[in-house]
């Protein structure tokens, strides 16, 4: 039985906000950053990057750019929907903006916060005998571009770095070399992760290579390097975060024609922390209406009753009795379908 996972900002919710505690979470770092205890030195430079700026004065760029983020997230639903206005109005160096500076306070937040354990017995209970042996009948697909599901399988792997730990998941995204293949378990980012991209070829390199967790000036200092990397200088390279409806209309980087593929034969989905926000309703449904074989849908959240009614703008073409609420959050649900 094809089964498919949707994971939504909830599933991580023990590690990072969800859309309404962002703009409180994003002061709480600017003033991080401002305090004396993170402040990098004015007498030091980033030499490689050949800027006319101290580190200090780098780190003031970026924090203006958390500044100008805080003001914009309140005054719109939430980040995406601020970013969504940015594509439509085609303000790209904006996005851009917006995207750098996101990605570095969500890298931020998760060095100051362990992983969700959530995705440690989710490994436990899917792995079979090995670290490569996933069921190859599940798919998962994240709206999520934060790195909980790579940061959690290196207790697995025993590989503090980010890149093995996506090759052994096989993380999909629509910038990275790895394309979906129908017969392993794999994990589609449908917004992308917060890494950096080289803009000749596919190159990903990340604002720090290993998983930490806790922030200190030298790591803040390498973070602040490979921010100011694309923020301020000529480097040909772009963020790997990039909306699923940011579409190039070149099928080996679509993203959404990857999750449709992956996902046309699923029998059963399960919702996880996701309200199926309405800028996201045209790639959700899709997606979802793609699925032909769709016989079941689990929906797992607080308030799954509630995301159970957002589901049927999308598909409602399945009885009630298929549609099934559970509203215990302690761990990811695991049906007895699996």
């Amino acid at each position: 039985m094809k089964i498919t996972y949707l994971f939504g900002a909830g599933a991580s919710k023990n590690a990072l906000p969800i859309v309404n505690e962002i703009p409180e979470r994003l002061k709480l770092v600017i003033d991080l950053l401002k305090s004396e205890e993170f402040k990098l030195p004015e007498s030091e430079k980033f030499e490689d990057l050949n800027l006319d700026l101290s580190k200090r004065k780098v780190q003031n760029v970026l924090i203006e750019d958390f500044e100008w983020l805080l003001d914009k997230s309140a005054n719109h639903a939430s980040i995406d929907t601020f970013a969504k206005k940015l594509f439509i109005k085609k303000e790209r160096n904006d996005l851009d903006r917006l995207k750098l500076s996101f990605s570095v306070y969500f890298i931020i937040e998760q060095f100051n916060n362990k992983v969700d354990m959530r995705y440690d017995s989710f490994y436990a209970s899917l792995l079979k005998d090995s670290i490569s042996n996933f069921p190859k009948n599940v798919r998962v697909l994240s709206w999520n571009y934060d790195v909980q599901f790579e940061k959690a399988f290196s207790e697995y792997t025993n590989r503090n770095d980010y890149n093995t730990n996506q090759t052994f998941l096989n993380v999909i995204t629509k910038y990275g070399y790895d394309t979906p293949n129908d017969s392993r378990f794999s994990i589609l980012k449908l917004n992308g992760s917060t890494n950096l991209m080289q803009s000749v070829g596919r190159d990903q390199y990340q604002y720090f290579s290993e998983f930490q967790d806790s922030l200190t000036t030298e790591v803040l200092s390498k973070v602040v390097r490979n921010y100011a990397s694309l923020r301020l200088t000529d480097t040909r390279g772009f963020s790997g975060l990039s909306f699923a409806w940011e579409r190039f209309g070149e099928p080996e980087k679509d993203i959404v024609l990857h999750a449709k593929n992956e996902t046309a034969n699923a029998e059963i989905l399960i919702v996880i922390g996701y309200s199926f926000p309405y800028f996201n309703r045209e790639i959700d449904r899709e997606i979802i209406q793609n699925m032909k074989h769709l016989k079941k849908v689990y929906f797992q959240a607080p308030d799954a009753e509630h995301l159970k009614e957002r589901f049927l703008s999308i598909r409602e073409d399945l009885p009630n009795e298929s549609l099934v609420t559970r509203f215990d959050v302690e761990q990811f649900l695991l049906p007895n379908e699996l």
